[in-house]
């Protein structure tokens, strides 16, 4: 089974980044192949995306490098899974993430490239959808595809909630059960699973 990384919006800590070299050691980092999938951008709106910016040069800043990475918009033309040794799942909408996984069976594909060792690195929506559900983007997150059943891949046992350090007054009002069952990601940390 491979590694699945967990982040709010990237790996930009010194403690996260060490517990992710424990993964690919960073002097091996710049010779991996890592499909970056930038799909849930799509599904964002406004017009602020500044942000996608920081976080690709926070990819580039683990060490990875530009030559080495292929985007990736699901609904193209399946990528071989023995090409990559990571694939970066990028935040946006994660309502619109999990629709066009579904629509086009990457979660499969996810699955697949996991049980092979590989790493999964999720970034927000990226995160989220490897988790149990995704109930919780309903309530902060347009939901532009009519999407009713929010179960997520089931990788990761919980809801994964990035950016909790800004969902206070959300998480606040959640009992004691419901919280147990989140995996709360801060911004500039995350989880190694």
């Amino acid at each position: 089974m491979g590694n699945i990384v967990l982040s709010s919006c990237g790996i930009r800590n010194e403690d996260f980044k060490k517990r992710f070299y424990a993964i690919i050691p960073e002097l091996e980092i710049g010779n991996k192949k890592l499909l970056y999938i930038t799909t849930a951008i799509d599904g964002e709106a406004g017009d602020d995306f500044s942000w996608v910016d920081e976080e690709y040069q926070t990819i580039l800043g683990l060490g990875f490098v530009d030559e080495n990475i292929t985007e990736y918009k699901i609904g193209e033309t399946l990528p071989d899974v023995d090409t990559y040794d990571a694939i970066y799942m990028m935040g946006g909408n994660t309502i619109y993430l999990l629709d066009m996984v579904r629509k086009y069976n990457f979660g499969q594909f996810i699955k697949d490239f996991v049980r092979r060792g590989k790493v999964y690195i999720g970034s927000s929506a990226g995160s989220q959808i490897v988790g149990s559900t995704i109930e919780l983007c309903s309530v902060y997150e347009d939901n532009n595809v009519g999407m009713t059943d929010f179960t997520a891949l089931g990788l990761v046992d919980g809801e994964i909630v990035p950016h909790a350090n800004k969902k206070e007054q959300l998480l606040n009002s959640l009992s004691e059960e419901e919280k147990n069952k989140k995996i709360l990601l801060y911004d500039g940390d995350g989880v190694v699973v």
